[in-house]
């Protein structure tokens, strides 16, 4: 009787408790940040376009995540591996706007400042402004990179789930410790 080793991320977690527990982050997650995007489009004036995109973003997400999620549930390779190629396609688009918006921040920077100041010529009023449109622009390179890592690291996890599958359907073997 051929054995077929289970995958793990983590040390010690099955990369198939991995491929639910992200495609339902990648749900809630998704759903989530495209509500509040849709509640904060109406206040966007010039990254309206960024803000349009990144909402078609995140629905594409909580869309890509319910295939991973049926697939990892029902065991199915086909599911998975389409999840997989939605996944990196996502994860090559959310690359490509991560970068457009970043642009755009460090280019409507100075209107941003301006706007803060509010004609002010104070010198501390103008640090603290410039200041803020800094530690902004931190943040959001901070966050895009955090995401990007995050995202290719479940493509990671999906890969190896998706190897799983394809040796126990080549060996028709279901594991034990994947029966739950």
């Amino acid at each position: 009787m051929t054995r077929v080793l289970s995958r793990t991320f983590c040390c010690c977690i099955p990369v198939r408790a991995g491929v639910i527990l992200l495609a339902l982050l990648g749900l809630i997650g998704g759903s989530a940040i495209t509500a509040a995007s849709i509640i904060n489009l109406k206040r966007s004036d010039g990254s309206r376009t960024a803000a349009i995109i990144q909402i078609i973003i995140y629905i594409l997400l909580a869309i890509v995540s319910i295939f991973g999620f049926i697939g990892a549930v029902t065991r199915k390779l086909g599911f998975i591996r389409s999840y997989l190629a939605m996944l990196i396609v996502h994860l090559l688009f959310n690359l490509g706007m991560g970068i457009y918006a970043i642009h755009r921040n460090f280019k409507d920077a100075p209107k941003y400042i301006s706007d803060c100041a509010s004609g002010s010529e104070d010198p501390g009023v103008l640090t603290v402004c410039r200041n803020g449109a800094a530690l902004l622009k931190s943040l959001m390179i901070g966050v895009f990179i955090l995401a990007w890592l995050l995202e290719t690291w479940a493509c990671f996890i999906v890969v190896n789930y998706s190897k799983q599958l394809a040796e126990e359907e080549a060996q028709s073997i279901v594991k034990d410790t994947e029966s739950w």
